[in-house]
């Protein structure tokens, strides 16, 4: 990358299993080749189970010159903490409520980035950032654009502000500092207390229940993925929550690409749009030459008979609807059917 003016220091925190030591090393190879050259970049890795093998063949695959690493055990962080009656809470979920608990008290911003996605832009960009006085800064979610969007018990039994933009944790800036001084883990946690139910989007729907609309918006561009660029597949990106000015930006340089679906480019299926991207980076990193962990091959494996029909069912419906000239619009209703229809019923075992 090019030089540009003073150097930062630049704190990252990502979360993960064993499960996702791949795609992470991937993701963190991407946001390293793309960095701004002389950056420094802090990389606070929080983990749950990684084995000393796991985190050499992670390190192995990234440059040291310019990251200064350090693992932290979550095991100890969450022990004591009560998200069990919400099915989608994730460990790695638990900890990006608990912020603020789980870095060092002498860390007073940092950008979180989800594991399952590429980094193209420069996070010094995010670095310098203003927070507008908030607390949090990311991306408005264009398939949950609203609050009242998100139907999760934590959401739903709010009385109010259920007309506030709704953001995607995939990737926050958070300033610390203040997110200590607004109480948002306690509020957070507080809210897990009095709420029985499902919550659909994991820690997420709690952050924005709290906050309801108090944070500081990215451009789409920070927190994109192919739904998100595919215009025609959400009503949501016809204008409603993003220009289409921008919509074309974050679709032809996208800064952050985020594999929300349920099909992943590392999965075993031919159709991921990304896949040949996130393969690129992979080739990087150490595990281009290493067996992945045992749980990562497990998944790719369950994947084949979650998503190989479904999404074979999908190109047909793309290749019938080009011989029968099918309106566009029409085309991504049926998309949409598929992915939101099919997909959930497939069986892992076929």
């Amino acid at each position: 990358m090019a030089d540009s003016g003073a150097r930062l220091n630049v704190n990252v925190a990502i979360y993960l299993d064993e499960s996702y030591a791949v795609p992470a090393t991937v993701m963190v190879r991407s946001l390293l080749d793309n960095a701004m050259a002389g950056d420094r970049l802090h990389l606070f890795i929080l983990a749950i189970g990684l084995t000393d093998e796991v985190k050499r063949t992670m390190a192995a695959g990234w440059p040291r010159e310019r990251l200064d690493l350090r693992w932290i055990n979550l095991d100890r962080t969450l022990h004591g903490h009560r998200f069990s009656k919400f099915d989608r809470l994730s460990k790695a979920a638990h900890a990006r409520l608990l912020i603020d608990r789980c870095l060092p008290p002498d860390v007073e911003r940092v950008i979180t980035i989800d594991c399952d996605g590429i980094v193209l832009g420069d996070v010094g960009e995010l670095w310098r950032r203003p927070a507008g006085g908030h607390c949090l800064i990311a991306v408005r979610d264009p398939c949950v654009p609203r609050l009242g969007d998100d139907s999760s018990a934590p959401v739903q039994r709010l009385s109010s502000g259920k007309d506030a933009p709704y953001f995607n944790s995939g990737l926050m800036v958070v300033d610390l500092k203040a997110w200590r001084g607004c109480g948002i883990t306690e509020r957070c946690l507080a809210l897990i207390e009095r709420c029985v139910g499902r919550s659909d989007y994991a820690e997420q729907s709690f952050l924005n229940a709290v906050l309801r609309g108090a944070w500081e918006p990215l451009p789409l561009r920070w927190n994109c993925n192919a739904r998100h660029l595919a215009i025609h597949a959400h009503p949501s990106l016809r204008g409603r929550v993003y220009p289409f000015v921008e919509v074309t930006q974050a679709r032809e340089r996208p800064s952050f690409i985020h594999f929300l679906s349920r099909r992943k480019p590392w999965q075993p299926t031919p159709f991921h749009p990304h896949r040949e991207l996130y393969h690129q980076y992979l080739q990087k990193t150490a595990w281009a030459r290493e067996k992945e962990p045992e749980s990562s091959r497990r998944r790719r494996e369950i994947a084949i008979h979650r998503h190989l029909f479904p999404w074979s069912c999908w190109r047909q419906a793309t290749i019938l609807r080009e011989k029968l000239g099918f309106p566009p619009d029409r085309l991504a209703d049926l998309r949409h059917l598929l992915s939101e229809i099919i997909s959930p019923n497939i069986s892992p075992h076929g």
